[in-house]
């Protein structure tokens, strides 16, 4: 914008500029030319008066002082004085005879002396004893510009100076102009896409308020379509879990009941089933729920790591004793600014895959800490691990590695790889130690370095 503010402004003042330059030099050369005109017809009508007549017809007879004076005017200028019929009476054969149109005053032109020098001439008639007369008197126009150049100099000097300043103030206003706006454009660019708040309209020009205030009419559509969607999952999630919840008690119940003895394997497997959609609903709403359009900056705060994957063991501790498998946690203290129910999810989601597809025996390491630039967070098992090829697939929503035993729905990995883009996090999959399993990654970066979403 600055740009192309700077262009529609000075091209046209640099044009103006430019013709006023012209004006000015032919200002000042007009008049200087005209003054020495001038000053060179007064010399033709001097030497005139000193016409004497000859015996052969006239010649010009200037004495000493007028001589001196003349030559005062820097060169002494040529003459060449003849009759009406354009014979050489006295003075220099080389400057040219009077142009026939010559009236009975002064006519000055444009001319070359014989050494190709340019000069100024003026051709004066008159008339001497009754004999009338043309003279011819020439000065060379170098003089003139030695006595010119000086004041055209100055002139021009001065315009290109004015010039020179007058950009320099445009720019200077420009940029000193446009600085709110520069300002306003750091204020959006630095903004994520959660934050929509209203911008604050008092700290822009008034030129620009109608626009900030079309902006923060926007930005009020933005968030309460944003709270209506976040108020729908809500709402889904309660829905949807209440009834499943209450049907999966209902199984469990007639399980348990003697009169179901005959369909008990049915029931059961009808509850798995169910169970199955619960998980499966639950995960679909957690996908819906970590979409950037569903949150707000405000749902972001501080989380201690820690605490979430003490919680985690705590919460899968059972279910690891149930498998025989090792879990456990290495967890340094380190806190990241993110939206705790989610991180949550997402370590939930790493637990389950890993919990799932280590088999007995096996062990499965939480482990979180701090990072020069952040903080990190990672669950590693000693399972079958996941073919490199198939790493960035699995990140795919229901997508499931082609080895994966049971069955499942393809998201959980695709949640985490949802929850992390969200955080403006790092997530990575890679072998375990020795080449062994599995081990996922999530580097958060600090909430200074952390780029906006």
């Amino acid at each position: 914008m600055a740009r192309r503010l700077l262009t529609l402004l000075l091209v046209p003042l640099g044009g103006l500029l430019l013709l006023a330059l012209l004006f000015d030099y032919l200002v000042v050369e007009g008049p200087m030319r005209t003054a020495f005109d001038r000053s060179l017809g007064d010399a033709a009508v001097v030497i005139a008066a000193y016409v004497r007549p000859t015996g052969n017809g006239a010649a010009v007879a200037l004495p000493p002082p007028v001589t001196a004076q003349l030559a005062t005017r820097g060169a002494r200028p040529v003459y060449a004085l003849r009759d009406a019929a354009g014979a050489l009476l006295d003075g220099e054969a080389r400057l040219p005879a009077a142009p026939p149109e010559v009236p009975d005053a002064l006519q000055f032109s444009s001319t070359r002396l014989d050494s190709g020098r340019p000069a100024r001439i003026v051709w004066y008639r008159f008339v001497a004893d009754g004999r009338a007369l043309v003279l011819a008197v020439a000065e060379p126009i170098g003089e003139r510009d030695d006595a010119t150049r000086p004041l055209v100099t100055a002139t021009l000097t001065l315009d290109v100076l004015q010039l020179v300043a007058v950009v320099a103030f445009v720019l200077i206003g420009v940029r000193r102009g446009l600085r709110p706006l520069a300002e306003f454009r750091d204020e959006l660019a630095s903004r994520s896409a959660r934050e929509l708040e209203p911008l604050d309209e008092r700290r822009v020009p008034q030129e620009i308020a109608p626009l900030v205030g079309s902006l923060n009419a926007l930005l009020a559509r933005v968030r309460a379509s944003a709270e209506a969607q976040r108020k729908f999952v809500a709402d889904a999630a309660h829905q949807l879990r209440t009834p499943l919840a209450g049907m999966q008690a209902q199984l469990e119940l007639l399980e348990r009941d003697a009169a179901a003895l005959p369909v008990r394997d049915r029931v059961g497997a009808v509850r798995e089933g169910l169970k199955r959609l619960a998980h499966t609903a639950h995960q679909l709403l957690t996908l819906a729920r970590a979409e950037g359009s569903a949150t707000l900056e405000r749902d972001f705060g501080d989380v201690d790591l820690a605490r979430l994957i003490e919680d985690a063991v705590t919460q899968h501790l059972d279910r690891a004793l149930e498998k025989r498998i090792d879990l456990g946690a290495e967890a340094h203290s380190a806190t990241v600014r993110a939206i705790e129910w989610l991180l949550r999810e997402l370590i939930q989601n790493l637990v389950d895959n890993a919990l799932n597809y280590t088999p007995s025996g096996g062990v499965v390491t939480l482990r979180c800490g701090p990072l020069p630039e952040g903080a990190f967070l990672e669950v590693e098992d000693d399972g079958p691990g996941i073919a490199p090829e198939e790493r960035p697939r699995v990140m795919e929503r229901f997508h499931r590695a082609s080895d994966a035993p049971g069955v499942g729905s393809g998201l959980g990995l695709a949640i985490v790889s949802d929850i992390v883009a969200l955080h403006g996090a790092r997530f990575e999959l890679a072998a375990g130690h020795g080449g062994r399993g599995t081990r996922a990654r999530v580097e958060f970066k600090a909430p200074a370095a952390r780029a906006r979403a």
